[in-house]
């Protein structure tokens, strides 16, 4: 989800080895339990699991709206001000559950918000990385539910400069201790945010079919 895939991280890097001080690294190591709990919800489990259906997709696409769009909404000056062009998700998640004739949830579920610019790139940091697993995803998709992986668009949304580029301004941005340490708070915040709505509808898969955990 925070995409971890090494490669050279600037002046002086040996190809394919990144450096060890970057901000990324600082960012991966200080989050990296709360993303294996995202990563364990049983709910993404259905998701990628053999047997996905239509409705383990959509109640997925139903967290991820709920995860988007409140902190959008809360953060969305202090994201639009940042040296990085962040781009909304909530709208297109809408959109997506549309397409599958789903009507998107229209609660607000409050999210966390940044008290500095720091912790706005950590959060990014969370939301930036989740696009690298997107990807994954839409192949699973694509080859268990082609009707579905055609109509939803959120997993492999390939706009924006990309992964590579989004670390390099996190070195930009964050260059020192202080800021990094922020930056940690902003992402682990997001870590949260995203596990409590992910698990908030948990599922378990039995021969009876999805049954609420």
């Amino acid at each position: 989800m925070d995409g971890t895939t090494p490669l050279p991280d600037g002046p002086g890097a040996a190809p394919g080895r990144p450096r060890e001080d970057a901000a990324w690294r600082t960012l991966q190591a200080a989050t990296a339990g709360l993303h294996a709990q995202v990563e364990s919800v049983p709910l993404m489990a259905a998701l990628m699991s053999p047997a996905v259906d239509e409705d383990i997709v959509a109640e997925v696409l139903q967290a991820l709206l709920r995860i988007h769009a409140g902190w959008e909404q809360a953060n969305a000056a202090r994201l639009q001000a940042l040296a990085w062009p962040w781009r909304p998700r909530a709208e297109g998640l809408r959109y997506d559950l549309m397409a599958l004739g789903v009507r998107p949830d229209t609660g607000q579920v409050p999210g966390p918000v940044a008290g500095c610019e720091a912790e706005a790139w950590g959060m990014l940091y969370v939301v930036e990385g989740s696009a690298l697993g997107g990807q994954l995803i839409a192949r699973h998709l694509r080859a268990h539910l082609p009707g579905v992986g055609a109509a939803v668009r959120h997993f492999e949304s390939a706009e924006g400069p990309g992964w590579p580029a989004f670390r390099a301004a996190l070195e930009q941005a964050l260059p020192d201790a202080g800021r990094r340490a922020r930056a940690v708070a902003g992402a682990q915040a997001m870590f949260t945010h995203f596990h409590g709505q992910l698990a908030r509808n948990s599922v378990v898969r039995d021969d009876a079919g999805t049954v609420p955990a």
